[in-house]
């Protein structure tokens, strides 16, 4: 796999390639999934090593004219299933998912949340997100948001309101982003069965 970056200078007229990212590892669909922000671009892997998965950050310092990468995220666990499947960024925070794995591997799923103290050379993991009804194949984390200090995670194999009919969790620090809590769970109000509910998710503001 690969990611390309394109860019305008006439207002979106028109858009040129101004880079092309890639890693030097075979069969880890690098690219599945991709975020921005401002000079930083997150890839998600989340095939390498037969689907344990990893995260690339690359970064920019001329403009956008070249990009390297300065970070690989890996999961503190030792095996996780689909790392990387989305990925999603604000400021100094990354989020990424993985929604194949969780303590007993019933692919309840789970999310890490990273953060950088040096501007993007070095990225720590200070949380990893679950929910307080996990069950097995609801595959929470299939599809992670953050705006500010937000974070929002879909777990589209939810069976609250019928199989797989869907969810989506919010998380919220409370120390200064040292732990994250869960403060709400949405549902659709009409909710059924292979809904899929959450299978994507966006958060802009409240």
């Amino acid at each position: 796999g690969s990611a390309y970056v394109f860019h305008t200078i006439d207002d979106g007229a028109t858009y040129d390639q101004v880079a092309k990212l890639t890693i030097h590892e075979n069969s880890a669909y690098f690219g599945f999934s991709v975020a921005i922000a401002g000079n930083t671009i997150v890839v998600g892997a989340y095939y390498k090593n037969s689907g344990e998965g990893a995260v690339y950050v690359f970064h920019t310092s001329d403009g956008g004219a070249t990009y390297g990468q300065v970070a690989k995220l890996p999961a503190s666990d030792a095996a996780v299933g689909e790392f990387g499947s989305s990925v999603a960024i604000f400021g100094a925070t990354v989020v990424v998912s993985a929604p194949w794995d969780d303590a007993s591997h019933s692919y309840a799923g789970e999310a890490y949340v990273f953060h950088t103290t040096d501007g993007g050379a070095t990225y720590g993991q200070i949380a990893k997100l679950t929910v307080s009804d996990a069950a097995a194949y609801d595959y929470f984390g299939r599809s992670v948001a953050i705006d500010g200090t937000t974070i929002v995670a879909g777990a589209y194999g939810d069976d609250d309101g019928g199989s797989s009919s869907g969810s989506v969790y919010v998380f919220l620090p409370s120390d200064g982003c040292a732990t994250y809590a869960q403060v709400a769970k949405l549902t659709a109000s009409d909710a059924a069965a292979g809904d899929y509910f959450g299978v994507s998710v966006a958060i802009d503001g409240a």
